[in-house]
């Protein structure tokens, strides 16, 4: 039983612990309204702690893994040893210079001049030789016939001026080819390294004729014997 002695001091407590419970759900409520929600606290977190997923590279990824630089030599007629000339090819189980219509591949590559060649201006400009070159196809001297040139560009293939050929023909199997000629002139002759395909493979076909024209590499022997074969 309370004393009327204590009454005054008792009310007076529990009227301070009442403003002191009333202020401490003043300050939840305050601190309540000033915290980030939930979500966001754990998409933070969420963010913190994971890595960003990395790209998983593959053979696929990486065309030169499914190319090989395929080698032609020429103008054996006229030093030995011959010029080489090279580019990269994808990589399939016939060689891409056998004849066209014999290979299931999508591209034909060809090097000249060699023995087997017409003489088609090789010692003049390349202007010369790019109008014979067509002249032959045009007249089925060479593998199709009704050639004509889409658009040419003056370029260089290391340090020798070249000038790539785009140009288009008719072929008894395989209908309408388009395809690309690289025309270099060394100091021993004009060299061509051309790459067919056919139209219904433009789409696969293209991005691997001109990765092989802009791979060319042309390597002239520094010693060699000057030859004058009797053909020529």
């Amino acid at each position: 039983m309370i004393r009327k002695s204590h009454l005054p001091l008792f009310c007076w407590s529990i009227s301070c612990s009442l403003v002191l419970v009333a202020s401490a759900c003043a300050q939840d409520s305050t601190g309540t309204n000033e915290q980030t929600p939930l979500g966001d606290v754990v998409k933070r977190q969420h963010e913190q702690h994971s890595k960003p997923a990395k790209k998983v590279v593959t053979d696929d990824d990486i065309p030169a893994n499914h190319m090989y630089r395929f080698n032609g030599y020429v103008a054996e007629y006229r030093i030995i040893p011959a010029i080489r000339i090279s580019g990269m090819v994808p990589i399939s189980d016939s060689p891409p210079a056998t004849a066209i219509g014999q290979k299931k591949d999508k591209i034909y590559i060809r090097f000249g001049p060699t023995l087997l060649d017409a003489d088609y201006c090789n010692d003049g400009t390349l202007d010369c030789a790019e109008q014979a070159l067509i002249g032959q196809f045009g007249h089925g001297q060479k593998i199709g016939s009704k050639a004509r040139i889409l658009f040419d560009a003056d370029d260089s293939v290391q340090d020798f001026p070249a000038r790539i050929v785009h140009f288009e023909l008719d072929h008894d199997v395989r209908g309408k080819m388009q395809g690309s000629i690289a025309l270099i002139r060394t100091p021993v002759t004009i060299v061509t390294a051309t790459c067919l395909y056919s139209l219904q493979d433009q789409a696969e076909a293209e991005p691997e004729c001109e990765t092989f024209i802009s791979t060319l590499n042309v390597d002239v022997p520094q010693k060699s014997i000057y030859v004058e074969h009797p053909s020529r």
